[in-house]
């Protein structure tokens, strides 16, 4: 039998931007560059003039490709993905650490995340397509501890693979109704 689990996703603390972001405002950069080189140089502004005008084509067609590709890009995940999040009657295992029904004070997931659903962004520079990792599980232990684990969701692989061994962490007191409710419904 093969053993449900969720790959754990561990987000990194630092800023990565888009490389096609990145190529689409340096495009745009240049045209205002050559604009501005052509007011300080005005001898010049002939041969300038025809390389702006290269430049808003090449930049128009990129930006435009920019946004229609959007649509079937996943966003940008900055972080990686390392061990599982396993769920059973008497224990749950995030990557290496686990913690068993008894020592569980309460527990709260967020798990409407899918991998390649839509998710919501109307800015035109932004990817249309979740990547399905801001989903979280929080514990919180009885000595006051605390552990909160993002995984990675997709349409065949989720939450609700654990439904039946929520159940018993609901009837636990563990897992709050409406939380419970969210996730197998």
């Amino acid at each position: 039998m093969m053993e449900n689990k969720l790959q754990i996703y561990k987000p990194k603390n630092s800023f990565e931007m888009d490389s096609s972001l990145l190529i689409a405002l340096v495009l745009w950069s240049l045209l205002f560059m050559f604009n501005f080189v052509k007011s300080i140089f005005p001898v010049y502004e002939e041969d300038f003039g025809s390389w702006s005008v290269f430049a808003v084509i090449i930049a128009f067609l990129y930006s435009l490709y920019f946004i229609i590709s959007n649509f079937f890009k996943y966003e940008c995940a900055n972080g990686k993905l390392s061990g599982f999040l396993v769920i059973d009657s008497e224990k749950i295992t995030c990557d290496l650490d686990v913690f068993t029904i008894y020592e569980i004070e309460k527990i709260n997931i967020l798990s409407d995340n899918f991998r390649g659903k839509f998710n919501g962004n109307t800015r035109v520079w932004e990817r249309k397509k979740s990547n399905g990792v801001k989903n979280y599980i929080e514990i919180y232990r009885k000595d006051g501890g605390y552990k909160k684990y993002f995984f990675l969701q997709t349409e065949t692989k989720n939450i609700k693979m654990f439904s039946e061994e929520l159940r018993i962490y609901y009837r636990f007191g563990k897992l709050e109704e409406q939380n419970y409710k969210n996730i197998v419904d």
